[in-house]
Order: C-alpha cells, then sequence, then structure tokens
C-alpha cells in the first residue's frame, strides 16, 4: 500500500537546536522527548534496542540517528523540574557523520547508512573548543579521532556527533548582577602537574568548583556508557580535566602538594587504580608552570624521575621530596 503522506527524506533532515527545543524540518519539538515525538517527523525506527534498566536505542537506517531512551537521566530531569513521566526520557541524539558509519565509543548497535542532516544552533554550525559545545540546554560532543580536537565551526560534519539534554538545576536569581570581568587563566605545559593542582584546588581546598564526580559524570554523559569500577584510564574523564580552566585567582591559595595514590582526582580517573604505575607520575613540569604558584613552597611527589624534576622545583624555591 503506497503512502500519499510521505515525510522529507533523511537526507533533507534540518535540525536546529535552541534553549529546551529542537526544529527539525520545521517541527518543534521541546525536550525531554518521547517516541511518539520521534515517530511524528522521522515514522516508527527501523530498529529498536533494549538493555534491560539502562536504555532503549531507536535506531533510523537511512537518517544515520540513533536516539536513546535513558532512565538514568530520570532524577536530574526531577531535580530540574522538567521530568513528565517515564515516556519522555529520550535525552540523547548519535548523529554518525562520515563517509561510513564507525562506532563513536565501541557501541555495537550502529545505523546502516552514514548521516547527512544539517545541525546548526540558533541558525548557524555549532562552534566547538576543543570537540565540545553547549547550546541551550544541550552538550555537544564530536569524535574526532583520538588525540586531535577540533576547535571552531566545522564546514561539513565529518566526524559523529552525539547530542545529550540535560538541563542546569535552576538557583533563584541574584538581586544584582555582578559586573563582568575578563578571567585570565593559569597555563600548563604538563598535564600530571595540572592534575595535581587540581587535586589541591578542588579536592583538598574545595574551592575549584563544580567537583568532579565520576558517578555524576557517567549520568550526564550517559551515552558514553562509562564504567565507574574501571581498572583503566577513562578517557572521557581525561578529556575533561585536559579541557577545564582554571581562574589566576586561585594561584595564590597553592602553597603544597601532596601526591598520593588515594588522591581524589586519580580515583575519578581510574576509579580502580591501585597506584602501582607510572601512570600519573610527575616526570615532567616547567619553570614556568611553577612560577605561576608564588605561594608553592613544599611538595610532596610521585616522581620515576625525582632527580631530573627535582631540579626544576628546586629553581622555582620549592622543597619537594618523593612520597
Amino acid at each position: 500500500m503506497f503512502s500519499f503522506f510521505k515525510k522529507k527524506g533523511p537526507k533533507n533532515l534540518e535540525i536546529n537546536f535552541h534553549d529546551n527545543s529542537m526544529v527539525m524540518n520545521g517541527i518543534s519539538l521541546s525536550f525531554p522527548l518521547s517516541l511518539k515525538d520521534i515517530e511524528a517527523v522521522l515514522g516508527k525506527p527501523d530498529h529498536v534496542v533494549k538493555k534491560e534498566n539502562k536504555y532503549i536505542k531507536y535506531i533510523y537506517d537511512n537518517a544515520g540517528i540513533i536516539f536513546e531512551h535513558s532512565p538514568s537521566i530520570q532524577n536530574h530531569l526531577k531535580k530540574c523540574r522538567v521530568y513528565i513521566d517515564d515516556e519522555h526520557l529520550l535525552s540523547t541524539i548519535s548523529f554518525y557523520y562520515g563517509d561510513v558509519v564507525k562506532p563513536m565509543f565501541g557501541e555495537e548497535e550502529l545505523p546502516k547508512m552514514p548521516c547527512q542532516a544539517v545541525v546548526s544552533t540558533d541558525g548557524k554550525p555549532p562552534y566547538f573548543l576543543y570537540d565540545r559545545h553547549r547550546t541551550g540546554d544541550f552538550n555537544f560532543i564530536l569524535w574526532t579521532p583520538h588525540g586531535t580536537n577540533f576547535n571552531g565551526r566545522p564546514d561539513v560534519m565529518r566526524y559523529p556527533l552525539t547530542i545529550s539534554y540535560y538541563p542546569e538545576i535552576k538557583h533563584e536569581r541574584q538581586k544584582s548582577n555582578p559586573k563582568v570581568v575578563q578571567e585570565k587563566y593559569l597555563r600548563f605545559d604538563n598535564l600530571n602537574f595540572k592534575l595535581a593542582i587540581i587535586q589541591v584546588l578542588m579536592y583538598d581546598l574545595e574551592v575549584l568548583k563544580p567537583a568532579f564526580d565520576i558517578f555524576d559524570f557517567s549520568e550526564e554523559f550517559s551515552e558514553l556508557d562509562i564504567d565507574t569500577e574501571s581498572t583503566e584510564l577513562v578517557e572521557p574523564a581525561l578529556e575533561y580535566f585536559k579541557n577545564l580552566q582554571i581562574s589566576q585567582k586561585y594561584a595564590s591559595l597553592v602553597k603544597e602538594i601532596d601526591m598520593d595514590g588515594g588522591n581524589e582526582i586519580f580515583m575519578n580517573l581510574i576509579p580502580q587504580w591501585d597506584g602501582e604505575d607510572s601512570t600519573f607520575d610527575l616526570n615532567e613540569v616547567s619553570l614556568a608552570e611553577l612560577k605561576q604558584f608564588p605561594n608553592l613552597k613544599q611538595a610532596t611527589i610521585m616522581s620515576s624521575k625525582f632527580e631530573q624534576v627535582k631540579e626544576i622545583f628546586s629553581k622555582a624555591g620549592v622543597d619537594v621530596e618523593l612520597v
């Protein structure tokens, strides 16, 4: 039987994200979505994949798109006062751009055809900074090859993209708005030194907020399927810390570094780390990095090249010893 009411083909899909909604081929859909919302535009999915108590994936083969219904988002939606019901838990969309369909993070459920949809935010291509973008209530992640980062607006989408609806918990507005000040940030040449500083500011002094928690992170980015009991480095968490900007205003608060295998930051990067390998060893540090912290006078570090880094610490006037 022929249908005389054909929807636009997947190659003609135009999707614009704004605030808490998306406009798909002229039809506005407010999040959180239900399957019925999507079917009103695209029809029924080609495949449905369920993983009990974890997710339901609705796969559109020709569109190269997967919509994910995730129960894990429910509590957050309730905190944000946007929860509707258990049918409206569809919060993540995966677009499989590229010449061929490739998994983003090892997932087995894939559409058959690459995505050709045109995605925009407020009518323009999304602007990515280190593969990340946020507009309204949406987090964008561009899945570029490992070790590379994309910055700017892409002319053509060449890499898979996930867009997750994750609204912020609303707080009462302050009576007066503080003046906007141009923020200056610390600069780091070596990641492990940056991690040591984050440990001090985020977990020891509790001034760098919000404190990163691998369990909250895995819930927010449920599409990443993060193993919170992993014995290996959780790459998305590492990327978070790589991209984290730290205001210079905190530099004077750092007086001592105390590295230890049980530091919270390491447990959030390798949840089941035993502290026996050299993953987080501080084997390189620059004088320029150290000079940013005028009150840093003492450091206890993990290092397999201690004599090498000791010399740099000494030049900066910092007493350093091994754990």
